[in-house]
């Protein structure tokens, strides 16, 4: 007991004894302004790129829904479904407001989150070892998969990563210093982070390891700072709270789980839904991304692992602001997981990924410049396929609404009843989950056409996809000589046969049907 107290002690005077030799260093070595602004033009264009190509799925069509809303409506929504994207739906009333709700413009935003928060990752990078590691650190975030899946999601995701990063930068130049206003800073940017993502409240538990380690005579203004922090989130999180429902995979074994863990959370950018090959809309990748993923998390393992070995001789510091904030809120979610499997999925811990990031970059420093580039260039080729995986148009998880807009866009015509089927079973004769999906996605693909089964606009419903009748209840409301357009799910059989029946019965006939992977169109006229 009294050696492991004698290291504890050595430890941490190592890292306070560190304190100075860092401070002059960055006097000599001042962080890369220029560079740290174009690693963040990098994974701007990276992020951006083919992001008006890939179909909307559900959660964005979410997004779009909500932001659209005027306050008053947004504050009704609020109070009866997601809080927790409270912060994140207001951000984006005024970004669509500016710029419009095409899938190019809202996810556009989550791309300048991101290249907001690879600058943060070269500014902490430099702070913690040097201007190399930082860029080096930099560029590796702005290529690993779940950072560039991010950045074509118009979910607060992005949003989390910036927040996360700059957050514990200020903290750093917080417990370096003794000025105030960087406590304040971390302290608000960790309120707002937490606002916009409940699961960033981890990185206050990361955080405070970190403290404890690396800055212990910073304890009680982290404590205080942080007090303060959680009475300004609490409100979002205790609304959040009560209104409660399924976030994860209910069925996650522990070999899937481990899986998901080391590969899928940072190499693959996995969406919520099973991804098949024939979701990518590439021929020829289904296997060579899902191959190329695995190849690139055991090489990147490979690199942290030696920056790791390294680091505790060298960089103790680096590793002391890394390490918890990779592991601390995994660990966490992951034990939670054990009691309700719900409780995890991989996109909630994006957050984490500049941590990961600075220790790929570290590694990459400590091998020898051939052996470095050699690795880089390696991991660079090995994210390629999954990168590209990630821009086809089904790469949602097979999401094809565009594709249904498409067909909708082309073949109806204006004074035509569309009917959206549900998406889950109707509640006493209503749906509040149906394929309105595609029309408040694309709503330039259904103009002029009559919604047959709406009883409640998303807005007036204070619900995210509005509330439906069942199909034999909407049926007069198709002109007698009219078209109707039916948006149903192709995975459902029996609901599909159960509703031709209706129609037959109605007088109507089949004209066409297209059918998309999760999607299928039918027009029918009496």
């Amino acid at each position: 007991m009294a050696t492991s107290e004698s290291d504890d002690v050595a430890l941490a005077s190592a890292l306070d004894d560190d304190v100075p030799r860092e401070q002059e260093r960055a006097r000599h070595h001042p962080v890369p302004t220029r560079a740290a602004l174009a690693v963040a033009l990098l994974a701007g264009v990276v992020g951006y790129l083919g992001a008006w190509r890939v179909s909307l799925w559900s959660d964005e069509v979410a997004t779009i829904s909500a932001a659209e809303c005027d306050p008053s409506d947004l504050a009704r929504l609020l109070g009866n479904i997601d809080a927790v994207h409270g912060l994140y739906y207001g951000a984006m009333h005024v970004w669509i407001t500016l710029f419009g709700a095409s899938p190019a413009s809202i996810r556009s935003s989550s791309a300048l989150a991101v290249a907001a928060a690879a600058a943060g990752v070269v500014v902490l990078g430099s702070r913690l070892a040097d201007a190399r590691t930082g860029i080096v650190a930099g560029v590796a975030f702005a290529l690993l998969p779940r950072v560039t899946w991010s950045a074509v999601e118009a979910r607060s995701w992005a949003a989390t990563l910036a927040l996360a990063v700059w957050a514990t930068v200020a903290l750093h130049a917080a417990t370096e210093g003794r000025r105030r206003r960087w406590w304040v800073l971390y302290g608000g940017l960790g309120a707002l982070a937490v606002a916009t993502n409940i699961y960033v409240a981890m990185l206050w538990a990361a955080h405070g390891l970190t403290v404890v380690i690396a800055a212990r005579s910073r304890e009680r203004a982290w404590v205080i700072t942080t007090a303060a922090a959680a009475l300004a989130a609490g409100g979002v999180v205790l609304v959040a709270a009560g209104q409660g429902g399924q976030l994860g995979s209910a069925e996650l074994t522990p070999t899937r789980l481990a899986r998901t863990i080391v590969v899928n959370q940072w190499f693959l950018g996995e969406t919520p839904t099973p991804t098949t090959g024939s979701g990518l809309g590439l021929d020829g990748w289904a296997d060579a991304w899902k191959i190329a993923a695995v190849a690139l998390a055991l090489a990147a393992w490979g690199v942290v692992t030696v920056g790791i070995v390294r680091g505790l001789r060298s960089r103790a510091r680096l590793l002391a602001w890394s390490l918890p904030w990779l592991i601390v809120p995994t660990v966490l979610v992951v034990a939670a997981a054990v009691v309700r499997p719900s409780l995890y999925n991989p996109r909630y811990l994006a957050f984490c990924a500049p941590a990961l990031a600075l220790l790929i970059g570290y590694g990459l420093r400590t091998l020898g410049r051939t052996a470095a580039v050699a690795t880089g260039v390696a991991l660079v080729l090995l994210a390629v396929p999954v990168y590209v995986s990630q821009r086809g148009v089904l790469s949602k998880s097979s999401s094809d609404l565009a594709l249904a807009a498409d067909q909708l866009r082309a073949r109806a015509r204006p004074g035509d009843a569309i009917y959206y089927g549900p998406r889950d079973p109707a509640v006493d004769g209503l749906v509040y989950r149906s394929l309105r999906t595609i029309g408040i996605g694309y709503p330039d693909a259904v103009v002029g056409l009559t919604d047959i089964a709406l009883v409640q606009s998303p807005a007036a419903g204070a619900n995210l996809f509005g509330t439906s009748r069942d199909l034999a209840a909407s049926l007069d409301g198709v002109p007698e000589h009219g078209t109707l357009w039916v948006a149903r799910r192709e995975d459902r059989p029996a609901e599909s046969e159960a509703d031709d029946a209706t129609l037959s019965d109605a007088g109507f006939a089949e004209v066409s049907t297209w059918h998309g992977p999760q999607t299928e169109i039918v027009e029918l006229r009496r």
